[in-house]
């Protein structure tokens, strides 16, 4: 065989007739020579050869029997992957040699096809060559194939469903074949399987039914379905009265109602292709669409009505289509008879078949004018109600898609009709039958939601509220329901206080339903302002349970939290002071839940906004008190979070954001107690120290400082673990640069000490410290060194307490001030411990004489003051206040200032002591006259104004009232000092406590007659000043000049 196409048709033609030529006995010695080419162009590219080659194989096998191996070869070829082509010849080579095998050998092939054919699993090119058989047996086999029209066009439907295209356009051609062969012969076999196929759940199936379906009726009618079918309306048709004869003469009455039913079906499929081919199909074979719709009508409603109780939903939506479409076109003719159809339907066991009705009902309704729809409410609605309140929820979904049809007709009169009497049912429904009817509700809510919602609302918050169905409707209302918001949420809060403690934990699920269902901004928005006022309210249980929903909403997996953190922090955070726990206890889940719910990006920046939130949650007398705690920060681990947050501002944040995290930890902590804290103890701890030990500003290793300093106050011997830490850290800020660090690094390592056992490596650093060259330096160590030892020194050794005392003596007349004021100081702290033996020694030897230089006076002042500061009692023990009065005495009348103030001072707190002991009335008489000679005219303004501080100082001590004779001692000085330089600010508060003004005008009353003229006019003029002075918190919170001012206060 050669290549040329032309060649090759004709040598098949020859190979074919040669038998008619020749005896088969003359051709069979060359078979084998012959059979290769002839393979060869059964599978050729070019249709007409593989026919003519094909037909040759036909003639050899009918003339001479069935050749060896060629059938074998030829069913492989059929299930060839390679192309498409050898499927489609070795087909077509079967079905000519099919001819000469018989009838016999043919339904032996198809029984082996067929059973290939019914595995699912099968490859798509194999069941594409055994579906080629079924284009080309029936041309071949003609009437010996008919018998196997009906099995074979179950594969051959089930190859238009497949996902390969090739798979499916052969079945489509096999199909094709089946309806042009036999459309005479053998209708009945083939045309009950189309009309299953038009209504198969695969919408490919019921494509290409319908497509074989209008081949077969354009056979019949003799047209050939290709002209155009596009005009301006899908009711024009271009049948006659001929082809009508002619399809009903092949079809017969019954059977084209039936087909035509189908084909009118198919023009409301869900896919678009089918309803395409179905109206181009009816188009063409039908002559009146209105007329044959009357004539096939029960036939119509039979068809519908079972789709409309298939378990397909697609069925049921194009039945319920078609309904809408037949309403529309027959209208008034169809109601009458439909509607009745459609109520019994409802009423029937089957579910699918009631969900279908409602689909019918759906379009009807849409396809209705008013009038019709009022003309049949009677029968209509109540049908409605029905639907609505039906056991399976799939009814009632597709019974609220009716009624939303329903109010797009008759607007408010369907809501009237249909909601009224719906809600009505709700006060009486229990059990089951009220779950029915809530979800009723619940789908007309999602059909209608701005329509139904402000019609309901007001029903559903009347006492007792319905919080579960509220819930259930507003779980699926949407946006409509924002505008509502505030009613709703207000009155189910309200209903959760009357609901009874049985009920409370159902109830409070469906109120969080309800928060939990609200999805976009707008809504967050509304519900937060509705819970940030309710947690306002005066009543507890309104507060409780607010806080509670509080709780759902910060859990909302919709709400973008960072955007609204703030605003939920500062809502939250007053409520942690609530009288009720409960709501303290809730107010604290939501903001950890809430707040837990950032990311460590969000945390960071949002530090400002939470010390801001927390300070603003703190009413303002409460703030500076130390005593305070806020009992949300209190419960367990109530601290956890927010420490949390500033840990991580701590770590990560910027040098602001640091120091603001600093800050506000140290305030988180002082508001809350130990037990609490302890939790928290290694989570604060750590990152404090961590930043202090590396190169930041000055503010925020004193925010770091104070806040350590602070901790050890509250959690006290919780800290013992980071002990070797912090001393560390608090020694090194001793040598900072920046003055307040190191005052700072002194307060927090007098408070450490606390925690000491072994305190004697402590001390000895520090008593090095005092060496150092710097003077700053120096004395950081000798201010750390006095409130160390005035706080641990009594587990101090002998040996370093005696080494430390000989460095005090020396620097008494040190020649700085500071050094010399500190060291002072520190001999009243070593007093406080040190054995009595060499305390009087060092008291006696080198306190109590009179120095030779003003360095060594002051300092001895200075030293006297400390042991009166700090060791009264001991002084008093050791029977040293009379020499420490005497010393006094004479240092309170020197003419250097420094002398005299620092004596004034020692005065005063000797003072202190003499009142509150009762001890050696003499010599506290001593001491108040040469105090108030000092606030006379005739010293100094420096000393007359310290003398003035110490007045003040000595009456908000907390000793009692002074005699009236000591009262008048101080009053005449004082009044007199009103006309020098001292501020008068000063002597206000000194006479203000003086006289205890706050309390009574008791004294002031009784010492007024025995002032003299001049002092009585300056008393009286001076006297409503002093009064207001007296009722200000700033007059009893300190005093001025205190000569360890800067020292860490005990």
């Amino acid at each position: 065989f050669e290549q040329r196409t032309d060649t090759k048709k004709s040598a098949a033609q020859i190979i074919g007739n040669m038998l008619v030529l020749t005896d088969e006995k003359d051709l069979k010695p060359y078979l084998d020579s012959i059979i290769p080419g002839i393979k060869s162009a059964l599978l050729d590219p070019v249709p007409d050869v593989r026919l003519y080659s094909a037909r040759a194989l036909g003639c050899l096998v009918k003339g001479i029997g069935e050749i060896d191996g060629l059938v074998e070869w030829m069913l492989e070829m059929l299930v060839s992957e390679q192309s498409s082509v050898d499927r489609s010849g070795a087909a077509q080579g079967i079905s000519e040699v099919m001819i000469g095998l018989g009838g016999e050998r043919l339904a032996l092939t198809m029984e082996e096809v067929l059973i290939c054919l019914e595995d699912e699993s099968l490859l798509p090119h194999i069941r594409d060559g055994y579906l080629m058989l079924f284009i080309y047996f029936p041309v071949t086999m003609k009437e010996e194939f008919a018998t196997f029209i009906s099995p074979i066009l179950a594969p051959i439907l089930s190859g238009l469903a497949s996902e390969s295209e090739f798979v499916r356009q052969t079945s489509y051609k096999a199909g094709q074949r089946i309806v042009q062969q036999y459309a005479d012969s053998a209708i009945n076999l083939f045309l009950p399987r189309l009309e299953e196929g038009l209504f198969d759940d695969n919408h490919r199936i019921r494509l290409a039914s319908c497509q074989l379906l209008g081949d077969l009726l354009y056979k019949i009618m003799g047209v050939t379905g290709k002209q155009s079918t596009v005009t301006g309306d899908e009711d024009d048709n271009f049948g006659t009265d001929e082809t009508k004869r002619l399809i009903i003469s092949v079809l017969g009455e019954e059977r084209r109602n039936r087909v035509f039913s189908g084909l009118y079906m198919a023009r409301s499929d869900v896919a678009l292709a089918v309803r395409q081919a179905g109206l181009h199909i009816w188009k063409i074979v039908v002559t009146n669409t209105p007329k044959t719709l009357k004539e096939i009508l029960p036939v119509l409603m039979e068809l519908i009505l079972g789709c409309l109780a298939s378990e397909s939903y697609d069925k049921r939506m194009v039945a319920s289509r078609t309904l809408g479409d037949l309403v529309k076109k027959l209208s008034d003719r169809i109601l009458p008879e439909v509607v009745p159809i459609l109520e019994v339907a409802l009423q029937t066991e089957d579910i699918v078949q009631r969900q279908g009705v409602c689909l019918g009902l759906s379009e009807i309704l849409t396809a209705t004018s008013k009038e019709q729809v009022e003309l049949y409410s009677d029968s209509l609605l109540p049908a409605i109600r029905i639907a609505l309140t039906d056991p399976c929820s799939e009814v009632r979904k597709a019974a609220a898609g009716t009624f939303a049809a329903l109010h797009n007709v008759l607007g408010t009169k369907a809501l009237d009709e249909i909601l009224s009497p719906l809600l009505g049912m709700m006060e009486t429904m229990e059990g089951e039958e009220s779950e029915y009817l809530i979800g009723a509700l619940k789908e007309i809510m999602q059909a209608k939601s701005r329509v139904v919602l402000p019609y309901m609302v007001p029903k559903l918050i009347q006492k007792p509220v319905n919080i579960g169905a509220l819930a259930s409707l507003s779980s699926v209302a949407g946006s409509a329901l924002y505008e509502h918001l505030d009613t709703i949420i207000t009155s189910i809060i309200e209903g959760l206080c009357e609901v009874s403690e049985e009920d409370i934990g159902k109830e409070m699920e469906h109120a969080n339903l309800i928060i939990s269902s609200i999805e976009d901004a707008d809504g967050h928005e509304c519900i937060l302002e509705i819970l940030e006022e309710t947690l306002k309210s005066e009543e507890v249980k309104m507060r409780l349970h607010c806080s509670k929903l509080f709780e759902t909403f910060a859990q909302n997996e919709h709400l973008e939290i960072e955007e609204h953190i703030t605003v939920i922090w500062r809502a939250l955070l007053p409520n942690f002071k609530d009288s009720n726990a409960e709501v303290v206890k809730s107010c604290w889940n939501a903001f950890n839940v809430a707040t837990k719910r950032l990311t460590s990006g969000d945390q960071v920046r949002l530090v400002p906004d939470l010390k801001m939130a927390v300070y603003l949650a703190v009413d303002p007398k409460n703030r500076r008190d130390p005593s305070y705690t806020l009992p949300g920060f209190c419960l367990p681990k109530g601290l956890a979070t927010i420490v949390a947050l500033y840990r991580e501002g701590i770590l990560n944040g910027s040098p602001e954001l640091k120091e603001q995290a600093i800050s506000g930890l140290k305030e988180a902590i002082s508001w809350t107690d130990q037990p609490a804290l302890k939790p928290s103890v290694v989570q604060i701890t750590g990152p404090l120290i961590r930043v202090l030990g590396e190169r930041y500003t000055a503010s925020i290793k004193i925010a770091c400082l104070d806040t350590l300093s602070l901790l050890i106050d509250k959690v006290k011997v919780a800290l013992k673990p980071f002990l070797s830490q912090l001393q560390t850290t608090f020694m090194k800020s001793l040598n900072d640069a920046t003055r307040e660090v190191r005052e700072k690094g002194v307060v927090a390592l007098t408070k450490l000490v606390s925690l000491h056992n072994r305190v004697d490596n402590l001390f000895t650093d520090i008593h090095q410290g005092t060496k150092n060259e710097n003077l700053s330096t120096r004395e950081t160590m000798f201010a750390a060194l006095q409130g160390t030892m005035f706080i641990g020194g009594c587990n101090m050794s002998a040996n370093l307490a005696l080494s430390i005392s000989v460095t005090l003596t020396n620097h008494i007349g040190a020649p700085e001030d500071t050094i010399r004021t500190v060291n002072g100081a520190c001999i009243g702290s070593l007093a406080t411990f040190f054995s009595e033996e060499e305390l009087d020694k060092l008291i006696r030897e080198s306190v109590l004489p009179q120095g030779q230089t003003k360095e060594i006076k002051h300092g001895r002042v200075l030293a006297i003051a400390g042991l009166l500061r700090y060791a009264p009692q001991r002084m008093s023990k050791m029977d040293l206040l009379e020499d420490l009065t005497s010393s006094l005495l004479k240092s309170m009348e020197s003419d250097n200032v420094s002398v005299c103030n620092a004596a004034n001072y020692a005065g005063g707190q000797l003072v202190i002591h003499l009142m509150k002991s009762g001890e050696s009335p003499e010599s506290l008489s001593q001491l108040v006259m040469m105090l108030a000679k000092n606030c006379g005219h005739n010293s100094s303004n420096d000393v007359r104004s310290f003398a003035t501080n110490m007045v003040h100082m000595i009456n908000i001590s907390g000793v009692g009232p002074m005699s009236d004779e000591y009262v008048k001692c101080f009053i005449v000085p004082l009044l007199d000092s009103t006309t020098k330089k001292v501020p008068r600010s000063s002597t206000e508060v000194a006479i203000a406590t003086l006289l205890r003004l706050r309390d009574s005008d008791d004294i002031a009353e009784r010492i007024s007659p025995s002032l003299d003229p001049k002092s009585l006019e300056l008393f009286n003029r001076f006297l409503p000043s002093a009064k207001r002075v007296a009722g200000e918190l700033r007059t009893y919170s300190g005093h001025e000049n205190n000569i360890f001012s800067f020292l860490c206060e005990i």
